[in-house]
């Protein structure tokens, strides 16, 4: 597996619980009640069949994205880009909500 998009990026899912998270993804959806993580790649097709391969490209079979995380919604109050890593179990991030 290859990263398409360069390095992916760092974002922070802070939790109900008071929790937070950090994941590195290209990017996120909100999908029937997930934050659905994902990075795109380069992935033999043979291959996909070992991932959780979220969408594809048509013009390059190998070339797809890729979830790396799902969350439930419920379990999330607010998601962003990180602007430091993650150090402890909460976010002190400028932007964090709180």
């Amino acid at each position: 597996m290859e990263f398409v998009g360069g390095p992916p990026s760092r974002w922070h899912v802070e939790l109900v619980a008071g929790q937070a998270m950090e994941l590195w993804a290209d990017g996120y959806s909100h999908v029937r009640g997930e934050y659905v993580f994902s990075n795109l790649v380069r992935l033999s097709v043979r291959d996909q069949a070992h991932a959780d391969v979220t969408a594809r490209t048509p013009a390059d079979p190998e070339r797809v994205m890729v979830a790396v995380a799902r969350i439930a919604a419920e379990s999330v109050t607010a998601v962003h880009t990180a602007e430091r890593p993650l150090r402890s179990a909460t976010c002190e991030c400028p932007t964090a909500a709180g």
